[in-house]
């Protein structure tokens, strides 16, 4: 099957990232390859971060430090799950 380029709809969604969350965006997007997903024949099922492997990546911070990074990515990974997993047309 080939794909005709100009049949590709592409649109660039923005958005702004205040100051505050900066450090906790760049954090997450570092752990893309670090989620815990399980196969079956429904489809993948997203469970969550690795967080043994997050707090290999960040090795080096101060408990206090990683402590309130974990806290702000359990945020971000909570949101993230409910969009993963949403239900599947069958």
């Amino acid at each position: 099957m080939r794909v005709d380029p100009s049949a590709i709809e592409t649109e660039e969604k923005a958005f702004e990232v205040w100051r505050v969350n900066w450090k906790t965006v760049t954090s997450f997007v570092t752990l893309e390859t670090q989620w815990r997903v399980v196969g079956t024949p429904a489809g993948l099922t997203w469970l969550g971060l690795d967080y043994a492997a997050a707090a290999a990546a960040f090795r080096g911070r101060s408990v206090r430090c990683w402590q309130r990074l974990l806290s702000e990515l359990r945020i971000m990974e909570h949101a993230a799950l409910e969009v993963l997993n949403l239900e599947r047309p069958s």
